[in-house]
């Protein structure tokens, strides 16, 4: 909205006799036009967004060069080669740490398919997560010991020539890695909570194989992972035509299948590609982590930004960055409705209440679940819309033309994030040219819980790569960071 167009009707009071009221009318009809306008992005601008992202993409698989401005997505090689699943045979590990609390995985792989699963959640001690990597690493490692005696399946070290056989285990690692290799990856930074001593900096991969071997468990580390690129190969093991591997929860992200050959940020991918790519038509391919939360971040060239949008992004702690992610994840869908719905309690257009409510008052105090049940509020008048802002939030909104104004909001707040997540789908699908028949696996409560997401995304997809023909499946795809770890341990055990 222009600073000319605020300035005008912050001037006309709302009343509800005469021309005044009549006046009133046309300011409501012009602001709420306006946020159409402003979230409802039009097939043109999303062309444009999808075009630059192909660009962005296409720069971050290069060196750095002098000169040249860096891409917004960091295009992470995830060390993940593509192999047949079907080949998969045997048990594999998986271990899954996010946070206090985390998985111990067991699962039993007969030609490419899980047939069997065990599983059991530990927590860590506040003690173990403020102590040293030793104390840490090695109460997980005795857990996984535990767990394979809780079980009763210490027996899968198969004895062969009088020495046991280690089992493949998948590490999901979810903090800031900087990853070198499929079983290799230094700790940035921790986060949520942890402040474990000697670990940022190293190689989680070896301390956990350390502990492994202090602890006697047999157990070879052979994949590090994110639970991105986990929902993918997840996925992958079902169905071959997947291409994607898509996070939207509270936050988001998304990575696919690159041809190793193009990923010439790293000579040895290069090399790999040089050394098994054929004549016969064989290509190497490799997970590409895109981070895609980030896009358009530097200068916000084409991403449809508001000044809600702005307001949010300056009271963040990563301001500047991750603006992608701030117009799509649950994060933030439900704080970009709170302060679209303050503004229009200033503006006159929805009740004062709204603006003198305690808990609205508060930052990120509007819940994107919320937000996801009043847009599919199909009550007559409106009246779950109506108990629910009296029950969450303190609001009595008696007049239902409110209520719809309310409706409304929530719904282009929704509406935008999922265009802007089939934008991004159908960008990467373009870049790999498999758009005519390609499953995407998706897992998050965004995409799985927000009524009518799914449906936008299609559509969106659809708009952008619907040539003759074209197939896009977006599939609801659970647990990657658990079972998808393990299953990358089983193409990491195929070896080169």
């Amino acid at each position: 909205m222009t600073s000319r167009l605020v300035t005008v009707l912050e001037h006309i009071t709302p009343t509800q006799n005469g021309d005044d009221a009549t006046l009133a009318a046309l300011k409501t009809r012009l602001i709420l036009d306006s946020l159409r306008a402003q979230f409802i992005v039009a097939p043109r601008r999303l062309r444009e967004m999808c075009s630059f992202m192909l660009h962005e993409m296409t720069i971050g698989l290069r060196p750095t060069q002098d000169g040249v401005p860096a891409s917004t997505l960091r295009m992470l090689p995830s060390y993940v080669y593509k192999r047949d699943a079907g080949n998969a045979n045997g048990i594999y590990y998986a271990l899954d740490l996010g946070g206090t609390n985390f998985r111990v995985i067991r699962m039993l792989v007969r030609g490419g398919r899980m047939v069997q699963s065990l599983s059991e959640k530990f927590t860590i001690p506040k003690s173990e997560m403020s102590g040293d990597a030793d104390s840490l690493f090695g109460f997980i490692a005795r857990s996984v010991r535990q767990f394979m005696v809780n079980k009763d399946v210490q027996g899968d070290n198969d004895v062969q020539n009088n020495q046991t056989k280690a089992l493949p285990l998948g590490f999901t690692f979810s903090f800031p890695v900087k990853q070198t290799g499929i079983s290799s990856g230094e700790l940035i930074s921790w986060t949520k909570g942890f402040t474990a001593k000697g670990v940022e900096g190293h190689d989680v991969v070896k301390l956990l194989q350390h502990a492994f071997q202090k602890q006697g468990v047999n157990m070879n580390v052979v994949a590090l992972c994110n639970d991105t690129v986990g929902t993918l190969i997840t996925r992958y093991f079902d169905d071959a035509t997947t291409e994607m591997g898509v996070i939207l929860g509270t936050g988001s992200n998304a990575c696919y299948w690159e041809k190793a050959r193009n990923i010439t940020k790293d000579a040895d991918i290069v090399a790999f590609a040089q050394r098994h790519d054929s004549a016969d038509g064989h290509t190497s391919e490799m997970v590409i982590n895109m981070e895609f939360g980030n896009f358009d971040s530097t200068h916000v060239s084409v991403l449809p930004r508001t000044q809600f949008d702005d307001a949010i992004d300056q009271a963040s702690p990563n301001r500047g960055a991750q603006r992608f992610e701030k117009m799509i994840s649950g994060m933030y869908l439900g704080e970009i409705s709170r302060q679209v719905l303050l503004y229009l309690a200033s503006m006159g257009v929805l009740p004062a209440s709204f603006g003198s409510s305690d808990r609205l008052a508060k930052a990120y105090s509007f819940h994107s679940k919320d937000n996801g049940l009043i847009s599919a509020d199909r009550t007559p008048g409106l009246m779950d819309t109506r108990q629910l802002l009296e029950e969450h939030y303190g609001v009595r909104v008696e007049d239902e033309r409110a209520r719809y104004i309310v409706r409304e909001v929530c719904t282009l707040v929704i509406h935008r994030a999922a265009q802007l997540s089939g934008m991004a789908i159908a960008a990467t699908l373009l870049k790999t040219g498999r758009q005519d028949n390609a499953t995407v696996a998706v897992d998050g409560s965004v995409f799985e819980k927000t009524p009518g997401f799914r449906a936008v995304m299609q559509r969106t997809i659809q708009g952008l790569v619907g040539r003759g023909g074209a197939d896009v499946r977006l599939t609801l795809t659970r647990d990657g960071s658990g079972f998808g770890a393990a299953f990358i341990a089983a193409l990491a055990s195929q070896g080169a």
